[in-house]
């Protein structure tokens, strides 16, 4: 079975909740995951179709393990072998193929099922409207649910008002234009993935109600707004993918996200007109951005001095990977630029 890393120990630790103070759950999922890596439970597979994403397989051994220690609760649907076996089971994962609704029927009689993760063997499968309408809403006992890989475009608002209990949602790689509303009423979500939904325009505006929502992955989603006061997300330890439209008030507001992982936009620079604010950003704290993309609109004001000090101020952390700059009028570059290597 191939799994993407984050999604592998985050999901994870939905199942196994860890408690440090003084370490987020990424940084302890990461140390995790590399402790197996290095034990070779894990190896690395290539799949230049789908880019920069790491893909890991287990090995054959540790997963025959695997699947004799939690047979009576973590159940392939392909291989069980009659009700009873089901009604026993509390995490079921399945292949995704075209017969969803025939596969799935079962489930709904199962009260305690905690989790559903189908596995994808090609790039997008089609999801019937009968599952998302007629089967995932009486599974109110869930706590981990995957859509990653369906070629799902709108999700039923009562789908979620149904699964209250949820903390791992996953709806990355999806066709989905919106998120309902009703998703901002998952009191317990904890995570919620949406990195590669090409087609995501907007985030619900109340979703400072996910109180409890600590892993929020939102990288490479081209259409989507500006997600809307990230600030008021007070629970949230990681925010993947982040783009933020910045003037000088919200630079504040950027400067009090310790959260960032992966990639970070910042448009519409040129409102920035006063060094002091890009100062208050706090750049060079965000040890955890690897992608940084700062952005200049068309201005007919010649800032061309204020643009350079105020990028001289917006020094990235030495852990930075890539950074792209667009719309700089200034010809000259501040001197942090040759110090990244």
């Amino acid at each position: 079975m191939h799994l993407g890393k984050n999604k592998l120990f985050i999901c994870g630790l939905q199942m196994v909740f860890i408690l440090q103070e003084d370490r987020i759950i990424q940084d302890s999922g990461n140390q995790y995951f590399l402790e197996l890596r290095s034990r070779s439970l894990f190896k690395r597979v290539s799949n230049p179709s789908q880019g920069n994403i790491e893909k890991f397989l287990m090995h054959d051994l540790v997963n025959d393990l695997a699947q004799i220690a939690s047979s009576k609760l973590c159940i392939r649907l392909e291989e069980s072998q009659g009700s009873h076996m089901l009604e026993k089971g509390r995490h079921f994962s399945y292949s995704m193929e075209s017969i969803e609704f025939e596969k799935l029927t079962p489930l709904y009689k199962l009260k305690h099922l905690r989790t559903l993760l189908p596995i994808s063997f090609q790039h997008v499968a089609p999801l019937r409207k009968r599952v998302l309408h007629s089967i995932l809403p009486r599974l109110t006992s869930l706590r981990a649910l995957s859509l990653s890989n369906y070629g799902t475009v709108e999700l039923p608002d009562a789908l979620f008002i149904k699964l209250k209990l949820l903390r791992f949602l996953d709806l990355s790689q999806t066709a989905i234009k919106r998120l309902p509303d009703s998703i901002c009423a998952l009191y317990n979500l904890a995570t919620l993935l949406l990195s590669h939904c090409d087609h995501l325009e907007e985030l619900p505006l109340q979703m400072e109600k996910l109180i409890n929502l600590h892993h929020l992955d939102i990288s490479n989603t081209s259409f989507l707004e500006i997600l809307l006061h990230p600030s008021k997300l007070k629970s949230l330890h990681v925010l993947m993918g982040a783009k933020l439209l910045l003037g000088g008030s919200s630079m504040e507001d950027l400067g009090e996200l310790h959260n960032l992982y992966g990639s970070l936009l910042i448009l519409e620079l040129q409102n920035v007109v006063d060094r002091k604010d890009s100062v208050k950003a706090k750049m060079r704290e965000k040890n955890h951005v690897e992608k940084l993309s700062l952005k200049w609109s068309e201005s007919s004001a010649d800032n061309s001095q204020t643009e350079r000090d105020i990028l001289d101020e917006l020094h990235p952390h030495t852990n930075i990977k890539q950074l792209q700059i667009t719309g700089y009028r200034e010809t000259k570059f501040p001197n942090w630029l040759c110090f990244l290597s």
